[in-house]
């Protein structure tokens, strides 16, 4: 039996699931997981909350209350400044009867499982039926367009936490696409905060805003036949589940975090990738709180 210990948000949440199932379908084993203290939620759907147990209702089996007594091992995850790819093949070789600390953000765990990956998060009945017929309405309104959906991830938390990438990342990744399509694109826009850039892009651009809530978004943006992803473990989720045949995925070629990188693996290796750079201010900011907080720890420590 393997357990994970889901953390975080939505998409780190399934980045967790989809990783550590694998292993433990590929090592045929038993799969359950328990739910960390969540303290880093920024949305939650209405209907649905914001946990995958919740969310999804072909994993729901799977969530346990408490740790089973039978699992007396431990795997962590490595930090980030400590390793040079997310996939850790030592992962793979853990002892029966382990729980797995850590998010696994890596697509290279479960790629030889995609569709297996698609059927465990297979979206609520209403919300595949309703996001259905808001697509079919798009294509019929705009017969001749190109259909490609947009996410971005600008939120302060994002700023504070030295997450943020630049805003030239998503006007360079649409100017790629109107060159390069057959069709001319329309933007489907999604994005934790109207932001600037949201506006400037929408301005620039022909844009239909289609933000609703949560899985609304997540299935929404799966839909399309191209998308632009942001930094965001949740946009690279939503590009996983795309089934289309050939659809293309646009990526940035960085994924800061703090003041280190996600190495590349947390993205599919076929994806298109468009130069992009953390901000200035998400940097600046991310310094600025570190320091801070060492200050105040040096304060208190007198």
């Amino acid at each position: 039996m393997l357990v994970g210990k889901i953390a975080d948000q939505l998409g780190n949440q399934m980045f967790t699931y989809a990783s550590l199932k694998t292993i433990a379908r590929d090592r045929k084993e038993d799969f359950y997981f328990i739910r960390a203290h969540n303290d880093r939620i920024n949305d939650s759907d209405k209907r649905y909350g914001n946990e995958i147990h919740t969310m999804f209702p072909n994993i729901q089996g799977e969530f346990l209350e408490e740790l089973p007594k039978e699992v007396t091992h431990t795997y962590h995850e490595p930090p980030i400044v400590e390793r040079k790819t997310n996939y850790q093949k030592e992962a793979l070789q853990v002892p029966e009867n382990t729980l797995m600390l850590g998010h696994f953000i890596s697509c290279q765990y479960f790629v030889h499982r995609i569709q297996e990956v698609w059927d465990w998060f297979a979206f609520p009945e209403d919300v595949e039926v309703q996001v259905q017929e808001e697509f079919q309405k798009l294509c019929k309104d705009y017969p001749d367009r190109l259909l490609v959906s947009v996410h971005f991830r600008v939120g302060e938390d994002y700023v504070r936490q030295g997450f943020r990438i630049r805003d030239a990342y998503w006007l360079k990744a649409a100017e790629y696409l109107m060159q390069k399509s057959e069709k001319k694109p329309l933007f489907l826009v999604f994005y934790d905060k109207k932001a600037k850039i949201v506006e400037k892009f929408t301005n620039t651009y022909e844009c239909v805003v289609c933000r609703g809530s949560l899985l609304h978004d997540l299935c929404m943006m799966s839909k399309c036949e191209k998308q632009i992803i942001s930094n965001s473990s949740f946009a690279i989720m939503s590009a996983v589940l795309n089934q289309r045949e050939n659809v293309e995925i646009i990526r940035p070629s960085v994924y800061p975090v703090g003041q280190y990188f996600q190495p590349q693996d947390c993205f599919m290796e076929s994806w298109t990738i468009i130069e992009a750079h953390q901000s200035i201010r998400s940097k600046g900011k991310y310094w600025w709180m570190r320091a801070k907080g060492r200050l105040l720890k040096l304060i208190r420590n007198r």
